[in-house]
């Protein structure tokens, strides 16, 4: 059990799965796990610390507000090869953080939250830089927020590895960058370090600001041997900027907001500078290391590293290395995508909704299954956000309706019959776990506000086929 003390808090308790443990002791759905073996049951970190035995004491507040203790006892699952393992306590929660996410005190240039416009949902607007979230969900920090106490659980309790946003090791540009708070984030990287803390990094690249000697400085300075055996791995992406940025951070981003014939420029010197590290990198430790956004190659026109280079992509989720691993996805399925393109009626299409920065990506796979016209494509522009912004994942129902719209106009003037059978297929990565969109629309919203048929297909090659052939069997 850790030794440090935190506020009282108490985890809601979402489900209580039948003939389970908990079950068996008559703790139900609705209650709240108020301490796990005398700890304050803060977040989940603390419900998988404590309830790794076989015996786990909990204080239970039930539904009229009065407190019990539970004693809950597991068995061991005998498994093959000698194996075993404890079957699970039957208690699930709908949330991971039980006291209180841990706000953002730092003003980083180019925080995306603060470049929202006020129709977006406002759940995006709340700006985390919780350790907690980066551990459970993947979420980058700068670390410049960590008190000693949260200092002192994340090795008590080995929270690692751990995400951050490091951007620069000068510490005028990261000033610059994230605040005046930015010489804690060094010194509370070096001391997880010194306790063993593995990390993840993550570069958000600005021209002009964080690259060239920067970049190099900031590379050698992780590189340095004190710390590389903790950075697992360090991922660099172009800055996202949208039209909604306050104005006093318009200046820095602008100078980010290149001419497509500077851009293809900027992005080439970008891979060359990291090509020099990477190889050196897999010379010495058989490990790639440093990684640039898709984007990078994108917009240079170079072709992406092989996929053995990524080391298994630790930093997929934020944007590197996804086509490749989408290239992979297509050819896993090419054969089953081919035919069931084939087998769609001659006077029916179907057009697969994305955005912008795959679109070469997918008009190449279009052209290698011989879509033939039967399968179409529609780019949208994300004008709700403007900027930079391109990725699928990024797209809002009010682009999506609008693009859908035009295209579907043109169909018609074309063609009368095709435009009357045709289908419009989106993505689910546009909606969130809660089945909303970034402007807060819904899945039934979204297909009733459509002037033609639309459906959502579950991401990957192989949703989209199930939802081709569910479409085919509906016609």
């Amino acid at each position: 059990m850790s030794d440090v003390s935190r506020t009282k808090a108490g985890a809601k308790i979402q489900t209580v799965v039948p003939s389970s443990a908990a079950d068996a002791a008559g703790i139900k759905a609705g209650e709240h796990v108020q301490s796990i073996n005398g700890l304050p049951a803060s977040d989940y970190i603390d419900w998988l610390w404590e309830s790794d035995g076989s015996e786990i004491e909990l204080e239970i507040v039930g539904i009229d507000g009065k407190s019990r203790i539970v004693n809950l006892q597991r068995e061991v699952v005998e498994s093959a090869g000698d194996e075993s393992s404890r079957g699970g306590w039957g208690i699930e929660f709908p949330d991971i953080i039980w006291d209180g996410i841990h706000n953002c005190a730092n003003d980083c240039v180019f925080c995306f939250m603060q470049q929202l416009p006020d129709t977006a949902r406002g759940s995006l607007r709340m700006r985390d830089d919780d350790y907690r979230l980066s551990f459970l969900q993947g979420n980058f920090i700068t670390l410049t927020n960590l008190s000693d106490a949260d200092k002192q659980r994340i090795v008590d309790q080995n929270v690692s590895p751990l995400r951050v946003s490091f951007h620069a090791a000068n510490e005028e540009v990261r000033e610059k960058l994230i605040g005046k708070n930015q010489a804690a984030g060094l010194k509370n990287l070096d001391d997880l370090i010194a306790a063993g803390i593995n990390f993840h990094i993550q570069i958000v690249l600005l021209p002009g600001i964080n690259d060239g000697t920067v970049l190099e400085e900031t590379l050698q300075y992780l590189q340095d041997p004190k710390r590389l055996s903790h950075v697992l791995s360090v991922g660099i992406v172009p800055v996202a900027f949208t039209d909604y940025a306050p104005v006093r951070l318009k200046d820095m981003l602008n100078s980010a907001s290149l001419p497509d014939e500077d851009r293809e420029e900027w992005s080439k010197s970008v891979i060359e500078q990291v090509q020099r590290h990477q190889f050196e990198q897999y010379e010495q430790r058989d490990l790639t290391w440093v990684y640039l956004a898709d984007e990078f190659y994108i917009h240079a026109h170079a072709p992406f590293p092989l996929p053995e280079f990524y080391d298994g992509f630790p930093q997929l989720e934020n944007g590197i290395g996804m086509v490749l691993n989408f290239i992979a996805d297509v050819r896993e399925h090419f054969e089953d995508l081919a035919s069931t393109i084939a087998a769609l009626p001659n006077n029916e299409s179907i057009t697969i909704v994305c955005g912008e920065l795959l679109a070469q990506t997918w008009l190449g796979v279009l052209s290698a299954v011989h879509a033939g016209g039967k399968l179409r494509l529609l780019p949208v522009r994300n004008r709700y956000f403007g900027g930079n912004v391109s990725v699928t994942g990024l797209l809002t129902a009010d682009d999506i309706l609008r693009a859908v719209q035009f295209d579907s106009e043109h169909l018609q003037a074309e063609n009368q019959d095709a435009a009357t059978s045709h289908c419009y297929l989106v993505p689910d990565c546009i909606f969130n776990d809660n089945g909303r969109t970034l402007d807060d629309c819904n899945v039934q919203q979204l297909k009733d506000a459509a002037s033609v048929q639309l459906d959502i297909y579950r991401i990957g090659i192989a949703g989209l086929i199930e939802s081709i052939k569910e479409h085919t069997s509906h016609a």
